[in-house]
């Protein structure tokens, strides 16, 4: 019996692989709806993004629909990140709700909010200039002058009450339904709205992504979830379309306990491929073929307070959390060599 349970697990990943392969990626944007990739919860983030086959929080909205089916009480998660100098913020907040049908299999429904915004950008374009060309000085004629347009040296009017404060934010709502087909085999899906603003631009989008967990044993399961299975189309208001290529995350978890302190590791290795000639952005590529690398390790001690480290693609990152009766609290620290260190904080309840 475990033997074909085994094989329908290697069956599921190998047709959402093969789906993923034959989806219609030529015209699709290398950096549409970047970011949907950032990440969600601290302590999935301090273990390296490496969550795809562990996912058991209201956190698997956005790691893996399946995972949903792990939650035994309602749960809602919160996180809140300033990047670059507290330039830009992310924040997240999702909830899980199991549920058992009439035969008694779990199923459980999920919602969450992505934001990613920078808020209060001063909008200057009615801002006035002195149109004297390049010389900065008027009457002389010379290049720029009185062209209507403003060129380096004229001298820009300052008039606050003509400073527009606008934000560029861009978010996505994400619908989930899991369900457990039997004792190994769970499965998900995620409808994603999205939307995003850029000044006095914006688009609207949606997509979908799949997923499964199956378990091998009591310690170990595999995972595998294919973000934007249909292509996500992105509509701008201008005219202009973007595409979000599918992205396959494959992943496999195994925890044991350990005697001392009654504690608990738990061991996490994800490998994303992508389909979009990433290859100043990934890892590895071969032709249109990109990867990336996540590996997570988690200790918990008496199942109270959580030590974490990991890789995501290269960058280290380490965590900590700790739970007190219904409630959780994480924190993520991710490292990156081109662009700031960040913080991740994030807090959960369950009821």
């Amino acid at each position: 019996m475990s033997r074909s349970f085994l094989i329908r697990g290697v069956s599921v990943c190998a047709v959402l692989a093969l789906s993923c392969g034959l989806a219609p990626s030529a015209g699709a944007d290398k950096y549409a709806a970047e970011f949907l990739k950032v990440g969600a919860g601290a302590r999935a983030l301090g273990m390296g993004g490496a969550f795809v086959a562990l996912a058991d929080d209201a956190s698997s909205v956005y790691w893996n629909p399946a995972g949903l089916v792990s939650l035994v009480d309602t749960q809602v998660e919160a996180m809140h990140a300033e990047q670059f100098g507290d330039i830009v913020n992310y924040d997240f907040l999702a909830a899980g709700f199991p549920s058992s049908s009439l035969d008694e299999r779990k199923s459980a429904i999920g919602v969450a909010l992505v934001r990613l915004a920078v808020d209060d950008i001063p909008y200057t374009k009615d801002l006035e200039w002195e149109d004297f060309g390049l010389d900065g000085v008027q009457s002389t004629y010379d290049t720029g002058e009185g062209n209507g347009e403003w060129d380096p040296g004229e001298r820009i009017l300052l008039d606050e009450g003509k400073i527009v404060w606008k934000n560029n934010a861009d978010m996505a709502l994400f619908l989930s339904y899991a369900t457990q087909l039997n004792e190994r085999f769970r499965i998900g899906g995620t409808f994603k709205l999205v939307r995003q603003e850029l000044m006095d631009n914006s688009s609207l989008g949606a997509g979908v992504d799949l997923g499964v967990i199956y378990s091998v044993n009591k310690s170990a399961s595999l995972g595998a979830v294919l973000c934007d299975a249909t292509t996500t189309q992105l509509v701008w208001d201008t005219g202009h379309h973007e595409f979000v290529a599918p992205t396959l995350r494959l992943g496999g978890q195994y925890t044991r306990s350990l005697g001392p302190l009654d504690g608990v590791v738990t061991g996490c290795l994800d490998l994303d491929v992508g389909f979009e000639k990433r290859r100043l952005a990934s890892q590895f590529w071969a032709g249109p073929f990109t990867a990336d690398l996540r590996a997570g390790l988690e200790y918990w001690v008496k199942r109270t307070v959580a030590l974490r480290t990991g890789l995501d693609a290269g960058r280290f990152t380490a965590g900590a959390g700790a739970r007190f009766s219904r409630f959780g609290f994480d924190y993520a620290f991710l490292s990156h060599n081109d662009l700031d260190n960040s913080h991740r904080v994030s807090a959960s309840a369950r009821f």
